[in-house]
């Protein structure tokens, strides 16, 4: 069968009309995983109490699983037992139909969490000892400290960085077509099947991922620049 260029906009269409559901699962996980890796990575970076080393232990274990893996596991994790309640009461019959997206999102967040931990704690690292120093010596605690000087300077020189784990979650969110999620990727595919055209298919969902992609990619271009002229103007200070 040849080639046909015609067929990627039927492809294209059907695949913005599931864009939203690519959007949800790659920006909700990632504001999960910087609610939730931002406390990870201050307590592995000033060793707070005993959970710093224990997350020091988990954090390289769950960073080694692919995403595949937690959206295959969380799939049978979460609806294996919502199949055994429907089976038993009547009343989780229900849940027994629960949108996978769910599915999706814990399983995205778990990653994204994991991932933006990594990418705190290397900011933190960034600032330098001397804005500790001085914020003890005005009188400020640590939880004071950490959080009106040491975080948003950290969160300057982890935008960037930040960008690029968004880029790799709405990139990675294709993934979740493994358990039925009909998202960019899977709804093209699905309207392919009609003619069996894939490989426009496939250009037609690359294409909306590169231009989500490149979008965030410009900005977290910008955010770098302005990061740099601030730099300089602290430097000329």
């Amino acid at each position: 069968m040849t080639f046909d260029a015609s067929y990627i906009w039927p492809s294209l269409i059907a695949a913005l009309q599931c864009l939203h559901v690519t959007l949800i699962l790659s920006f909700v996980s990632f504001c999960v995983g910087l609610l939730l890796g931002t406390p990870v990575a201050v307590s592995r970076k000033f060793h707070a109490t005993w959970t710093s080393y224990a997350l020091g232990v988990l954090i390289p274990i769950l960073k080694g699983v692919p995403l595949v893996l937690y959206v295959l596991m969380f799939n049978f994790a979460i609806l294996k037992p919502l199949d055994a309640l429907s089976e038993y009461y009547a009343w989780a019959d229900g849940l027994r139909r629960m949108d996978k997206i769910y599915i999706g999102l814990v399983a995205m967040s778990v990653s994204a969490t994991v991932m933006i931990s990594e990418t705190m704690r290397s900011a933190l690292s960034s600032v330098s000892e001397g804005q500790y120093e001085a914020c003890f010596s005005v009188g400020l605690t640590k939880w004071q400290a950490l959080r009106r000087v040491v975080l948003p300077q950290a969160m300057v020189f982890a935008a960037p960085v930040l960008c690029n784990n968004i880029i790799s979650l709405i990139k990675g969110s294709s993934i979740v077509f493994v358990v039925g999620i009909m998202d960019v990727l899977n709804s093209a595919k699905t309207s392919a099947q009609i003619n069996y055209r894939f490989l426009e298919a496939y250009i037609a969902s690359a294409l909306v991922y590169w231009v989500i992609c490149a979008t965030v990619g410009r900005i977290g271009w910008f955010l770098e620049k302005r990061q740099a002229r601030g730099v300089a103007k602290a430097g000329g200070a």
